[in-house]
């Protein structure tokens, strides 16, 4: 193993690899200030030391600079290569050093205090996980949706909204903001229709990123919507709110349930068996499937299949939970089918949603987490078999 000679050190430059900075670029950061060192010749002067997590994942990367003590928050080159000349833009500081006395800027938040006082009182926290949409309008009913949803939740438990993609605060930030909070005990409940990659892979590995710098926290993890009896309620008020009688004979009408698709076979097969035993409870001609991407039949089969089956009327029932851009493309191949088939009756009901019914669900899903009954952790377990024989790169930070 080598051994440095540190008797001429002046600086120690420590760079954080934990798994959330490295996933930032942190390895790119440790390259370039040594580069700017050896450059400089200062290797005899500043010394470089990889570290693991610093409790600043907000910050990513971190690096701190000892003696002086200040600790900054790089994302650019510039940055790196400025800290070996100490000079720094002010907002790149996360703490300095003034007069013996540490100073936060104000544009930083408090981060996490891995020494706090454990005999202090403890807190549950949830954090529901949305899919996030480029609309900003999807991402505003799911807040609305869970405040609307709080005081069905103990009043002791923090209730933490994020988001997988698309949206702030991502699944990293919403742990984060947890902890912050006084949080000691995090339930993840992902709000998803149906158990794919989402919910196998990526959330679990947020969580098990999540364990791995915070091992005194304690994680749950929640099981998707799946199937339950409370979603056909919510499907059968979309078709009422376009008229349509649930209770009355439609031997003509085909309804066509409409996903966006995805490539898991299990997620496709519990799609599939919505659909049965949502024709189960209607009287019509047919319930068929497709999809907006990825899977088939696409909805374009979907509405050839239907009139081939000889339907005077179709309705599009999209089984979304916001809206987004796949809602305002299928408003727009809803206009084209109905110009298509003049002689088709053709309407577009209102996408799934967040209709009431589904606190429902999500209260079952959290009570499951909290007792230990829910199927997420089993997805937590399988999540790290997958990675032990597969290995894992993911995209949603």
């Amino acid at each position: 193993m080598t051994t440095w000679n540190l008797s001429n050190m002046q600086r120690h430059v420590l760079i954080c690899n934990g798994a959330t900075c490295m996933g930032a670029g942190a390895e790119d950061v440790t390259q370039q200030i040594r580069d700017e060192i050896r450059a400089h010749k200062l290797d005899d002067k500043i010394h470089t030391s990889r570290t693991r997590c610093n409790g600043r994942c907000k910050d990513k990367c971190v690096v701190i600079d000892y003696p002086k003590g200040t600790w900054y928050s790089v994302q650019n080159e510039a940055t790196a290569r400025a800290i070996v000349h100490e000079n720094v833009f002010e907002e790149q500081i996360i703490y300095s050093i003034e007069h013996g006395e540490r100073i936060r800027g104000d544009h930083r938040i408090k981060g996490i205090d891995k020494y706090r006082n454990r005999k202090g009182k403890k807190s549950k926290a949830v954090l529901f996980v949305g899919h996030g949409s480029r609309l900003e309008a999807g991402n505003e009913e799911v807040r609305k949706f869970i405040d609307q949803m709080r005081p069905s939740i103990d009043a002791s438990v923090l209730v933490e909204t994020c988001f997988l993609e698309f949206a702030s605060p991502n699944i990293e930030d919403g742990i984060q903001s947890c902890i912050e909070l006084g949080a000691d005990e995090i339930h993840v409940i992902p709000i998803i229709l149906l158990h794919a990659g989402h919910s196998k892979l990526h959330i679990p590995a947020e969580i098990e990123e999540a364990k791995e710098q915070f091992p005194d926290i304690r994680f749950t993890y929640g099981q998707t919507i799946g199937i339950h009896d409370e979603i056909f309620g919510i499907l059968k008020t979309r078709l009422t709110e376009i008229g349509f009688d649930v209770d009355g004979a439609h031997p003509q009408t085909a309804i066509l349930l409409i996903g966006r698709g995805c490539s898991d076979d299990a997620a496709i097969q519990d799609f599939y068996t919505i659909s049965n035993m949502l024709y189960e409870q209607l009287d019509v001609m047919t319930v068929e499937q497709a999809f907006m991407g990825v899977a088939e039949p696409t909805v374009e089969q979907g509405i050839q299949k239907c009139i081939n089956r000889g339907a005077q009327k179709i309705v599009m029932l999209p089984y979304f939970l916001f809206t987004g851009i796949l809602m305002e493309r299928m408003g727009r191949m809803a206009q084209r089918f109905i110009e298509e088939n003049p002689t088709v009756d053709i309407s577009l009901a209102q996408y799934f949603g967040y209709h009431p019914k589904l606190q429902t669900v999500l209260l079952e899903r959290l009570q499951q987490a909290i007792d230990g009954t829910s199927t997420g952790m089993q997805d937590l377990e399988n999540f790290r078999k997958y990675v032990e024989e597969h290995g894992y790169e993911h995209h949603h930070h």
